[in-house]
């Protein structure tokens, strides 16, 4: 019994040994693809082109244009190149004198054919064309206009008189956007100009002597005149504007000669009548 026990267990490694050395056999596969040859297209030069590249000369990639003098503008077809003048540029640059060294053109332009192929010829027309017109001026920048207050008041303090014909208004103005002022008035805004420029002034819109509630029914065109010891200056309405009560924007200076009104709105405290006049000639 020993014996065949040994003999027994004996078999059993020899058969787990050769399990571990023989391969199992493995299932088959076979991959395939139909995407196209030409998934990535050729990048090469013969390829693309039909043809080899020709190193130090002319290939048929190449972008045969003449160059282009200073201020000229191509517009290119199949064979024929355009050459025009840029809109606002001279078409000839002189040398010296005349600021800037631009000269003045309207002279010809010329059109430029290049050759239809192998053997071909290339033609120059010359046809006539309208001066150019010259560089337009920027606008120059204008200094904002002011006038001190020092100096301006009359006898009894007051610095200019406002009327309105078609408001029935006839005021004098008095220095400071105060009560006191109002009292008597018109208030001349102290941050404003009393003359050049913009001449700010307030007033109340009721429950006052001098009033100028009315001013809302002004129209674009009305007049409104402005007297100080320099004169007399007459504006024409160009603007009637409802605005906030915290809206400063109206009183800025400016380079031109104007008058600013602003007087309360009836039952909106949040808002303002403002009325802008720029003087006429």
């Amino acid at each position: 019994m020993k014996h065949i026990g040994k003999f027994a267990g004996l078999l059993l490694s020899a058969a787990a040994v050769l399990s571990m050395t023989t391969p199992a056999l493995a299932a088959d596969y076979s991959f395939t693809t139909t995407a196209p040859q030409d998934y990535y297209g050729s990048t090469s030069y013969e390829d693309v082109y039909g043809s080899q590249y020709n190193y130090g000369g002319r290939n048929v990639a190449d972008y045969q244009a003449p160059e282009l003098e200073y201020g000229v503008q191509s517009t290119t077809m199949t064979g024929v190149m355009e050459r025009t003048i840029l809109p606002g540029l001279q078409q000839t640059v002189g040398t010296g004198g005349g600021g800037y060294g631009i000269a003045g053109g309207g002279g010809p332009i010329t059109v430029l054919t290049e050759a239809a192929g192998a053997g071909g010829s290339a033609t120059t027309v010359t046809p006539t064309v309208p001066a150019v017109p010259s560089v337009p001026t920027a606008p120059t920048y204008q200094q904002p206009a002011y006038t001190s207050v020092e100096g301006m008041a009359y006898k009894d303090g007051h610095i200019g008189t406002l009327k309105i014909p078609s408001l029935g208004i006839n005021m004098k103005v008095w220095e400071g956007e105060t009560a006191e002022s109002m009292k008597k008035g018109l208030g001349h805004y102290s941050s404003t100009s009393a003359w050049n420029g913009n001449v700010a002034m307030c007033g109340h819109n009721r429950g006052a002597k001098y009033v100028i509630g009315s001013i809302k029914n002004l129209k674009q065109g009305d007049t409104i005149t402005y007297t100080t010891i320099y004169g007399t200056r007459t504006y024409q309405v160009t603007d009637v504007q409802i605005i906030s009560n915290t809206d400063w924007s109206y009183l800025q200076a400016t380079a031109d000669n104007r008058i600013t009104l602003t007087t309360c709105l009836a039952d909106h405290p949040e808002s303002r009548v403002c009325v802008q006049a720029r003087e006429v000639k």
